[in-house]
């Protein structure tokens, strides 16, 4: 499982969007905006720090994603929306 390098797509309030791939299938990965203000605060309106932080979780969000892919397979769709629900296991 791999974070696509690439273009993140930021826009405060929306949902973070990027691209994973998980056993040679592309994701459409939306991460939800209360999920970003619980990790920055104040800071989420930065779209700087938001990138910096997606970066630096990576490890976190890597884990998360094959959690759900685990327990629930690839979304048909290719889209996943990953919530603050999904995180709580990686405190």
């Amino acid at each position: 499982m791999l974070l696509v390098p690439g273009t993140i797509r930021v826009a405060p309030s929306l949902p973070v969007e990027l691209a994973a791939t998980v056993d040679g299938e592309t994701l459409r990965l939306a991460i939800e905006w209360p999920v970003i203000e619980r990790w920055l605060g104040e800071r989420a309106s930065n779209v700087d720090a938001v990138r910096e932080a997606l970066l630096s979780r990576r490890n976190v969000i890597e884990r998360t994603i094959m959690a759900r892919v685990y327990a629930h397979g690839i979304p048909i769709s290719g889209e996943l929306t990953l919530t603050s629900r999904d995180f709580m296991a990686q405190r």
